[in-house]
């Protein structure tokens, strides 16, 4: 860890001696100590904006994994669904959801709030209807044997064997959509937005104002991580005994 923020530090030093000795204007490359003055002069708009995208990315991640689980389970447990529904997702999910962001901004309302909340409902569905499925399928079949030799139901088969099995495919599903579903708003902003950090960024950009740019960008970078951190830790929570692979087993 300490020498990842060492090599970090040393970057930021460099970037900080290298622009000027370039002579680089700062619309094209700012130093970090003007995107920190950016920061001072601007710290109120950048929180007053990242509100709208945090409400957007939140919503748009809840939907996903509401829809993408029910869905999952489905598919699962419905051969009709299976045979019907399931390749749709495949073909559907080729589409790059960014594509038709434009037409879902025209149908919902250009300033609407759910217009973007689908646009990055859209993006964090994908991965979790996935991972849902190979979750909830991905179960010895001795085990779903020894289940109806004990008469389980469905319901008890459900709880005490698909469900403990899906946890870690679940919980993939959650850190790729929350990632994703950052992504979606921003693409919601820039497209059509009024507020937010993506419509912050356009501005900036037509204002040839690269440090609030970067400052914009080091705001969403740092909510995509916590959000991200806080699943990582209910995962912790949840799977104590699972671990990251050290660079020593490798």
């Amino acid at each position: 860890m300490k020498w990842s923020v060492l090599f970090f530090l040393c970057l930021l030093v460099l970037w900080q001696l290298v622009v000027p000795f370039l002579g680089l204007p700062s619309y094209l490359l700012p130093t970090p100590a003007q995107i920190v003055e950016e920061f001072g002069k601007r710290g109120g708009l950048l929180m007053s904006q990242s509100l709208p995208t945090f409400y957007e990315t939140i919503l748009g991640f809840l939907l996903g994994v509401a829809v993408g689980v029910s869905a999952g389970l489905g598919i699962v447990y419905s051969r009709f669904l299976w045979l019907t529904i399931y390749p749709s997702l495949v073909v559907v999910g080729s589409i790059p959801r960014v594509a038709i962001a434009p037409l879902i901004l025209i149908w919902m309302g250009i300033d609407s709030l759910w217009s973007k909340v689908t646009i990055a409902f859209l993006v964090a569905f994908f991965p979790m209807v996935i991972n849902s499925i190979v979750g909830f399928s991905q179960v010895e079949t001795e085990m779903l044997d020894l289940a109806k030799t004990m008469g389980m139901g469905r319901w008890m088969e459900f709880r005490k064997i698909r469900l403990p099995n899906s946890i870690p495919y679940l919980f993939a599903g959650f850190k790729a959509s929350i990632a994703l579903a950052v992504i979606g708003a921003v693409v919601a902003e820039f497209v059509a937005g009024q507020k937010g950090l993506g419509y912050l960024i356009v501005v900036a950009n037509n204002d040839l104002n690269a440090p609030l740019i970067f400052a914009s960008i080091i705001v969403l970078s740092a909510m995509s991580l916590g959000l991200f951190g806080i699943i990582v830790g209910l995962e912790k929570m949840l799977m104590p005994w699972r671990r990251g692979i050290q660079p020593s087993e490798l």
